[in-house]
């Protein structure tokens, strides 16, 4: 029998992010003190909770070759009128329910304009980030929203046994999004439309329509994401969410999602957000620059593109 040649970009795709979360929670064992205590650790899951969840409908656009980055504003703009509902009524499936309306509504919004008007999805977003930031501050007049009820704070705070709240939200919206891309017809429409939208379209796929769905998913999560956050703040804050994208995003590329579409999995996000939780978590422990940390951040993002060019390239060539 003929030896199988091995391929570096198959072997990549299937094991690297693995050992690429392996070496650096080994590392990080050993150089950095504290890092295996169970404080630290439940500190990392409940700091990846809220962009994790941003990262799963991430997922979801970025197979399908469009970009978000406008999450950071959005979360701020809808946790901030969430707040303000919970604090006038005090009640939280009134509070639950705007958030995902509004983080629905953004997501049709964003979807509508860059399908009815084929807008590139990063000048809409871009657009987005101004406008919902700017929003955030005018509902709440710059000011911080406090007196949050308990059951809303339990959100981000809470535990349940050993569990903190958060993760089991997460866990929850990860399971529903999973089977939605993986076993249902929109879930394949999805690949479809991101490895080559013309080919898709021949086939009898509306790809507007499947991006138009993808956004309200990735707004809706926005919602759920965007009640993590305040509720780990314990307040309103029209400046919360900053730099929430890049984290969102990193961990979806990381996580092994092709930046040119066609391909990516959820589970790989998960694990590319506890990638970039260890590096954030491990930078502050040792006292490193939050610019810095920006710096290492944006070198992360520049790495795995250029992994994910050169694996397709050793793909190709194995064919």
């Amino acid at each position: 029998m003929e030896k199988k040649k091995i391929n570096i970009g198959q072997f990549y795709g299937k094991y690297g992010i693995f050992i690429i979360l392996a070496v650096i929670f080994v590392v990080s064992s050993v150089a950095v003190s504290g890092f295996l205590s169970m404080y630290n650790i439940m500190n990392i899951l409940l700091a990846i909770a809220c962009t994790t969840t941003l990262a799963l409908g991430a997922t979801f656009i970025i197979i399908l070759g469009n970009i978000n980055i406008a999450y950071g504003s959005e979360l701020a703009f809808v946790g901030c009128i969430s707040c303000i509902v919970n604090v006038k009524t005090g009640s939280l499936l009134l509070s639950v329910a705007v958030a995902i309306i509004m983080g629905l509504a953004l997501g049709a919004l964003t979807g509508f304009v860059i399908t009815k008007f084929s807008v590139p999805a990063f000048i809409m977003t871009l657009a987005l980030t101004e406008a919902a930031r700017g929003g955030a501050v005018l509902v709440t007049d710059g000011n911080t929203i406090s007196n949050l009820t308990k059951s809303y704070t339990f959100m981000g705070q809470g535990y349940v046994g050993p569990i903190p709240m958060a993760i089991i939200i997460l866990a929850a919206a990860f399971v529903i999004m999973w089977i939605i891309l993986n076993k249902t017809p929109f879930g394949r429409y999805i690949y479809a439309v991101g490895g080559n939208s013309k080919a898709a379209e021949a086939s009898g796929i509306k790809p507007a329509r499947i991006i138009f769905i993808a956004y309200l998913i990735d707004g809706v999560l926005v919602g759920v994401a965007s009640l993590l956050l305040m509720a780990r703040l314990n307040s309103g804050v029209p400046g919360a969410g900053l730099t929430y994208e890049m984290d969102a995003i990193t961990a979806v590329i990381v996580g092994g999602t092709s930046m040119s579409g066609g391909s990516g999995t959820l589970f790989g996000t998960i694990v590319g957000a506890v990638i970039v939780g260890i590096i954030n978590n491990v930078q502050t422990l040792i006292g490193v620059d939050s610019n810095v940390q920006r710096v290492v951040k944006g070198c992360i993002i520049v790495l795995a593109v250029i992994i994910d060019v050169i694996s397709k390239k050793s793909m190709k060539k194995s064919r």
